[in-house]
């Protein structure tokens, strides 16, 4: 009981300060690199950076346009589980830079 007020009194504060934006923003950048690893493996996920989301976009630097077509093969299988665990339309497509 006592940690559920913790967490929902943490949840509240964030929201006022401003920071819910970048906390969730941060949290799904995470969650990018972790669903890599786990479709594309330790060796990809490695070479393979996200940078920012902007609208719904998140932008990602990779070492090579032939590992940027890897995961455009499984990119409607990334934005599922990030939206699953996010809520739906949180991530609407995934950019790379070279």
């Amino acid at each position: 009981m006592n940690m559920q007020h913790i967490k929902n009194l943490l949840s509240k504060r964030i929201q006022q300060s401003g920071f819910s934006q970048q906390v969730k923003t941060s949290l799904i950048i995470g969650e990018f690199s972790k669903v890599i690893k786990e479709i594309l493996g330790a060796k990809i996920s490695e070479r393979i950076k996200p940078l920012y989301i902007k609208n719904g976009i998140l932008t990602a630097a990779c070492l090579s346009s032939v590992m940027a077509q890897e995961i455009n093969f499984k990119k409607a299988e990334i934005i599922e589980k990030i939206n699953k665990k996010f809520g739906s339309n949180t991530l609407k497509d995934i950019r790379f830079v070279l």
